[in-house]
């Protein structure tokens, strides 16, 4: 029996839990499908605040500093309003959902998976203690404790990388040339972030760095790989990517497919890579357990991330995805611009695409179609940076 890709479940009420720019696609797209969409904001100084989607803005408490408040709103408003599908589309709140799965079910459909299985991806620990057990291509790790660090620091070949076990982006992240430096910055990365990992640092070139934007059936069936180039980051010396690109990479789709498959994953996955100069294999470092904030490059490649959410979570057939448009250039054109004002000469004539190439390129944050939200997005960044030692820890990360 033939599949009816076109068939949808009908209009659907969606609580959309993040405010932040991964959101602005999934809002056009869904409202576009005719769905209801209700957004959760902690303030009005958010893109996603800023959309003229969304059917109904929510501010609760940030679910950042208040988990448990933000936890609490969510349980109670689902079971008091009609909510068919919740939808999390950043780290905190995919976790939140994937903790509290059981208890939304009752009301709503989610689109996470179990929290075993959550768990995998979004403990960076776990993530490459699974790689290395089932040979998929990542750097050597160890998980890093009070215990054996100095056992540890002694075992592996440097530079090395050291991380937190959980987080997101770049903080935290740090390349050490030897054990005493190691050594040194233990106790207060350990305070600052908790539990840590240590390992090899992946030499590559300059523009080694991809993403995979993955998705995959209830089967754990891969039906959408895109893979991204990021050739562009800031801070520069390793942080946010601030340029993506539409590559063709059958190798990490492949890579992708067994990682995810394996894991017995469902949904979205934002899977990073980097390109080892000593044998030419991109190597998993970490996955982020949900869409990727450069989601909107993958929209602009042919593919509706919102629609396979709905899809997923209403158990119908998701189209099996082998070609999407390749060379689509995203950009964060304020990321972008602090990027240009840090790099040296050289990077900037180096660097491609150019940074004053403005001809078919898509902005992350902006849309004729939906003009504000780049403006909520400039004011939410003023407003979490006017503490000027988050916004020097930033600058010098």
């Amino acid at each position: 029996m033939m599949k009816d890709y076109n068939h949808t479940s009908g209009k659907q009420h969606i609580l959309l839990l993040d405010q932040s720019r991964q959101s602005l696609p999934f809002l056009k797209a869904l409202k576009k499908a005719g769905h209801s969409v209700t957004i959760v904001c902690n303030s009005v100084l958010s893109e996603g605040y800023f959309s003229i989607y969304p059917n109904k803005r929510l501010l609760w408490p940030s679910y950042i500093k208040d988990k448990n408040k933000f936890e609490e709103k969510l349980l109670d408003y689902i079971s008091t309003h009609k909510i068919d599908i919740v939808i999390a589309v950043g780290d905190v709140s995919a976790d939140i959902v994937a903790r509290n799965r059981d208890e939304i079910l009752k009301y709503s459909k989610v689109t996470v998976p179990r929290l075993e299985v959550f768990s995998l991806a979004a403990d960076k620990g776990n993530t490459m203690m699974f790689c290395m057990e089932n040979n998929i291509p990542c750097p050597k790790t160890f998980l890093f404790d009070q215990a054996n660090k100095r056992e540890i620091v002694h075992q592996i070949q440097y530079p090395v990388i050291v991380k937190p076990r959980r987080g997101n982006g770049a903080i935290g992240v740090i390349k050490f040339n030897d054990a005493d430096e190691v050594l040194n910055h233990f106790d207060r990365m350990h305070q600052s972030f908790g539990d840590l990992i240590i390992q090899e640092y992946i030499p590559h070139h300059e523009c080694a760095q991809f993403c995979a934007e993955a998705f995959l059936d209830n089967e754990s069936n891969l039906k959408v790989c895109v893979v991204v180039s990021k050739p562009r980051y800031y801070p520069i010396a390793g942080g946010t990517g601030t340029t993506y690109i539409t590559v063709d990479r059958p190798d990490i789709v492949s890579t992708i497919k067994n990682l995810l498959e394996i894991m017995k994953w469902i949904g979205a996955a934002d899977v990073d890579l980097i390109v080892d100069t000593r044998d030419n294999i991109a190597k998993v470092v970490e996955i982020n357990p949900r869409v990727a904030a450069c989601i909107k490059v993958a929209f602009s490649a042919g593919i509706n991330f919102a629609d396979n959410h709905v899809r997923l979570a209403n158990h119908l057939p998701i189209q099996n995805v082998k070609h999407y448009k390749l060379g689509v250039y995203l950009r964060n054109f304020v990321m972008e611009t602090l990027w240009f004002i840090s790099a040296t000469k050289e990077m900037r004539a180096n660097s491609f695409p150019k940074f004053f190439t403005f001809k078919n390129v898509v902005e992350e944050t902006f849309s004729w179609s939906d003009p504000f939200t780049m403006l909520g997005y400039i004011l939410g960044l003023l407003r979490k940076y006017s503490d000027m030692e988050k916004l020097k820890k930033k600058l010098h990360r």
